[in-house]
């Protein structure tokens, strides 16, 4: 009674989410040239953050200043490297999440409490989560239509197929979004009243 978990303090809801904090992103750093040793620079977010990165052989090094209780304190904390092989070739970086107990292989450190960490260390949800399921199909949908080069279902019938991609792909992904899209919008009818259950 009144307990760890109990009442709405734990609801998935409360939870923040991945998009509302700052981050680093290991395949960016990558795609920049970022992360080759020896390198020292300003890594800067929209919102004006920003803190020093240093390259170090299989690690980078974060230094930055957060205020607390008043006072500017100053961080510092090196964050592992590793490398992965790709299935067509190269090597893909991850970050090996710097919490304590964590070590988790992450493309991405989420800043929360002063400390870049995975997002299972902060306790982080994705916006996507806390969409209904309506939401979700039709977010796949449009992943795929993209990927066919069109805007919506519609275009699909004036659109010809991409270059270079098979016809049965192009069929398989076409029916695929269709029945995603059907599958949407058969759930807002069925949710605002439109059709029986």
């Amino acid at each position: 009674m009144g307990g760890s978990g109990s009442g709405n303090f734990y609801r998935f809801d409360s939870k923040t989410l991945t998009e509302h904090c700052i981050d680093i992103d290991v395949r960016q750093l990558n795609r920049e040239g970022r992360l080759a040793p020896g390198q020292r620079y300003s890594w800067k977010w929209t919102d004006g953050n920003n803190i020093m990165i240093e390259t170090k052989s299989g690690a980078i090094e974060l230094d930055y200043k957060i205020s607390y209780d008043g006072e500017n304190k100053k961080i510092n904390y090196e964050v592992p490297l590793t490398w992965t092989s790709c299935n067509y070739g190269g090597k893909r970086p991850w970050f090996i999440c710097p919490g304590k107990g964590c070590g988790r292989r992450v493309a991405k450190l989420f800043s929360r409490h002063g400390y870049f960490l995975c997002r299972h260390c902060h306790d982080l949800g994705y916006l996507s989560q806390r969409e209904g399921k309506e939401s979700r199909l039709l977010y796949r949908a449009q992943r795929i239509y993209r990927r066919l080069g069109v805007h919506d279902r519609d275009d699909l019938y004036s659109t010809p197929k991409p270059k270079g991609m098979h016809q049965t792909t192009y069929d398989k992904l076409c029916e695929l979004a269709k029945e995603l899209d059907h599958e949407s919008l058969l759930i807002v009818a069925r949710k605002y009243g439109f059709m029986s259950s």
